[in-house]
């Protein structure tokens, strides 16, 4: 598989991309809370008394991390379906989404609602310099009237 290929499957499922660097995540986070376990991390690194192995502890914080990931990567998915909800039925005229049979909503206010994007308006070259052309017609067109 080449980078192309890798970055196309990415892009085609972002929340699976997302998941698999925090499973990665809490996975080494379970790593470490089983080395500092077995090898007294706190003892080699601060010098604090030597602690036998407890292994009902790292059971248990392994638990708690495995339950935050439970959570975070369920709140990423809701998040991500919330975000990414499908294909929109645009007016190419007017640019209003359709959000139902009988009602149509102007393009920013319904992004704004269904996501956590924020509107500015501008705008690019080629509608400046359209303007531009637009404004001096109308000036040129004024000033031949007495």
């Amino acid at each position: 598989m080449n980078k192309t290929e890798i970055n196309k499957r990415i892009n085609d499922q972002p929340f699976a991309y997302v998941a698999l660097w925090q499973f990665i995540g809490f996975a080494l986070l379970v790593c470490i809370v089983w080395v500092s376990e077995t090898m007294d991390l706190p003892n080699l690194f601060f010098g604090i008394p030597h602690e036998e192995v407890n292994i009902f502890r790292a059971c248990l914080i392994s638990a708690a991390v495995i339950l935050c990931a439970i959570i975070v990567v369920g709140n990423t998915y809701l998040q991500q379906k919330h975000i990414i909800k499908g294909l929109l039925l645009v007016c190419s005229s007017c640019q209003k989404v359709k959000v139902n049979e009988e009602k149509w909503k102007h393009m920013d206010e319904y992004v704004s609602e269904h996501s956590l994007a924020a509107f500015s308006h501008g705008l690019c070259p080629e509608c400046y310099e359209k303007m531009n052309r637009e404004i001096d017609s109308r000036m040129e067109a004024g000033s031949d009237k007495p």
